[in-house]
């Protein structure tokens, strides 16, 4: 069924994508859930927040939007750096499934509006590669990631992505590394202006600094909460192995580019490691690759009946979840 979905045609993969849609979110805008509030939340979100704060409606309304946006644009960076065939829709099909398995995270949170800049970031990385000079794409994922980072602190460990990923490309040159602070410092700075023009640089700089390191054991989880993540953990371990194993015997482009990804999963396990694993928050944030790899295992591996079979069953277990949250 994975595999028929994958080779379906943007139109019909469209309209699965279209169902999925109103189907898992209709409850959201029947009963709207308040926005999720962390102590890692930055400035920007606050701000997005405070100008919805009125109606509950319109939060669900742009949550679901930013949503939506992040899949689209998903699913044209993969295309654009030729790793899935024209109309593999199932990316984004993917990532709306990640970002709607749980009722409680079907209104705004701060990784929504962030998202976006990460997947601009990551874009911006894999276009880096086989350029003699690559400082503009440099600059671009910095900000990207420092802007990310203004609202939720915790992704400003992201930048980390990029100098792993200059290590990967084999690029030495200290050029990369210093553009990539430059950026990633630019969007900080203005930040902590405001809080100093404000009055309120020791708070502001006391909440960025408990955001980044938090180190504490990981918090305990409900029963469901754990069952999915769980799952969701072995089957993004499982397809990253067996799609990063085949990129082996792709163009040395498209190998290289896809371990920009893993270096983005990594990363952001070092997050959960210093923020205090944040597992419900940072959760959404392995959906990016997860698409990645998942759309890989059904689709590039030449015996992929047990790929297809371990899509379906995380399906399953998908559906399982939101009828449980329904009944109770």
């Amino acid at each position: 069924m994975i595999k028929w979905i994958s080779k379906s045609g943007t139109f019909i993969q469209f309209t699965i994508f279209t169902i999925i849609l109103v189907s898992t979110w209709f409850q959201a805008f029947v009963k709207p859930v308040p926005p999720v509030l962390t102590p890692s939340d930055g400035p920007l979100y606050i701000l997005l927040l405070g100008w919805m704060q009125n109606s509950p409606t319109l939060i669900v309304s742009v949550a679901l939007l930013l949503i939506v946006l992040q899949a689209l644009i998903l699913f044209y960076v993969y295309q654009a750096n030729g790793f899935f065939k024209r109309g593999n829709f199932l990316p984004a099909i993917i990532l709306l499934l990640s970002y709607s398995w749980s009722s409680t995270y079907q209104t705004m949170h701060a990784i929504l509006p962030a998202g976006i800049f990460i997947i601009i970031a990551l874009n911006s990385i894999m276009e880096m590669y086989g350029k003699q000079d690559a400082y503009h794409q440099v600059f671009t994922a910095s900000i990207s990631i420092a802007i990310a980072a203004l609202f939720y602190f915790p992704l400003a460990f992201l930048i980390l992505m990029i100098w792993f990923t200059l290590i990967t490309y084999r690029i030495s040159s200290w050029h990369e590394y210093a553009v990539s602070i430059i950026g990633f410092l630019l969007p900080f700075i203005y930040y902590i202006t405001l809080l100093f023009w404000n009055d309120k640089l020791p708070a502001g700089l006391h909440q960025l600094t408990s955001a980044l390191f938090n180190f504490i054991l990981a918090p305990g989880l409900s029963a469901i909460n754990t069952i999915w993540l769980s799952v969701s953990t072995f089957i993004m371990t499982v397809t990253m192995i067996a799609v990063l194993n085949i990129m082996n015997d792709k163009l040395i482009s498209l190998r290289r580019r896809s371990w920009v990804l893993f270096n983005f999963s990594f990363t952001v396990c070092i997050i959960m490691l210093f923020a205090g694993w944040p597992m419900l928050s940072a959760n959404y944030l392995f959906s990016i690759p997860m698409a990645f790899f998942v759309t890989g295992s059904v689709t590039m591996i030449k015996r992929k009946f047990w790929f297809e079979m371990l899509a379906l069953g995380y399906f399953l277990l998908f559906v399982s979840m939101r009828v449980y949250q329904v009944i109770s």
